[in-house]
């Protein structure tokens, strides 16, 4: 499973290069070909080894050009003034995925078997490339110019504060990994089922996202954050005590209030970096620290879990999470 998400994050800087020299279409197109290769590839395997491992690095390459070609172009497309809605619902779009996938997955497995998921995945994803040249070729979408020389990452590594928002967006990935794969274990533990928290937590944060995301633009993006991260924080780490208890929603409900008020800015604040041409680098290098959070929320805490307890897992999450707040308040995170 994990070299999924290796492959997607090491070539990533190497994405974004492409996407400054192709274009955000066509990298993104690359990335649905590998995608769709790999989904039915799946139906050909009978037992683990190097093909497995071969069509999972496939798929990593495969997301990981999608990722940086969809999210440069949303960098580019979305109107400065407009970038706080316009990623509040890329976040609702993701969400929804993530909450309706696994069970839809799940029901095909059950009455159809594992190649029923594969082939729905390498429909789905013909789907997406559809949806992308709809985007593309879109008269509201302005014509994206491909750039006519390698991207380089000095200009946006060197800029302090896009390095803090690094930080604190990393913090924030991981604290959501560790929820993700840990909060099945802990229901267990305790004897409580975990999909009204995964529903609860879903749910308010897609109500946010898509209630809430012109006012990301009319006030400082910065402002949501610090409202933010403490619900998040605090949420994650009375997850063990709740969880005792008839009130198990009310970290749920925490949880995906601070989720649905930290994606937006944190997006929005990255894509404000670097010049029009720093795009693809810009937003490659967010998403790679983004994803690089989901490997140690589970890897790490994981590790954490092992050697403690889950109490002390999630205990220890909060606080940092609170990390991250105090990254965005000690060091100015300023962007245009």
């Amino acid at each position: 499973m994990g070299i999924f998400s290796i492959a997607a994050v090491i070539s990533r800087p190497y994405m974004g290069k492409l996407v400054a020299l192709k274009g955000e279409y066509n990298i993104m197109s690359y990335g649905i070909a590998a995608i769709l290769l790999s989904s039915l590839g799946y139906n050909l395997l009978t037992d683990f080894g190097p093909v497995m491992l071969i069509i999972r690095i496939i798929h990593g390459l495969g997301f990981s050009a999608f990722i940086s070609g969809s999210f440069s172009f949303a960098a580019k497309t979305f109107q400065p003034e407009r970038r706080g809605e316009g990623f509040s619902l890329v976040g609702a779009s993701i969400m929804a995925a993530v909450s309706l996938a696994p069970a839809f997955g799940e029901f095909l497995i059950k009455y159809w078997g594992f190649n029923a998921l594969y082939l729905a995945a390498s429909g789905t994803i013909v789907l997406a490339w559809f949806t992308a040249f709809g985007a593309v070729k879109h008269p509201i979408v302005f014509q994206l110019k491909k750039e006519k020389k390698a991207a380089t990452y000095r200009n946006v590594l060197k800029n302090r504060s896009f390095i803090f928002l690094l930080c604190s967006t990393f913090i924030f990935s991981h604290c959501q990994a560790t929820v993700l794969n840990f909060i099945v274990l802990i229901s267990a533990e305790y004897g409580t089922p975990s999909g009204p928290f995964f529903f609860s937590s879903y749910l308010t944060a897609i109500i946010i996202l898509l209630s809430m995301g012109k006012l990301f633009d009319h006030f400082a993006k910065i402002s949501f954050i610090l409202l933010a991260y403490p619900f998040f924080a605090i949420g994650i780490s009375i997850i063990p005590t709740f969880m005792k208890s008839s009130f198990f929603l009310i970290p749920a409900l925490l949880y995906g209030l601070g989720v649905g008020f930290l994606f937006p800015p944190l997006n929005a604040l990255a894509a404000g970096f670097g010049s029009e041409a720093e795009k693809p680098e810009t937003m490659s290098v967010f998403t790679v620290v983004y994803d690089s959070g989901f490997i140690t929320g589970a890897v790490i805490s994981g590790w954490i879990a092992s050697i403690t307890s889950l109490d002390i897992l999630f205990l220890s999450c909060g606080i940092f999470g609170a990390v991250g707040f105090l990254v965005v308040i000690l060091f100015p995170i300023k962007s245009k």
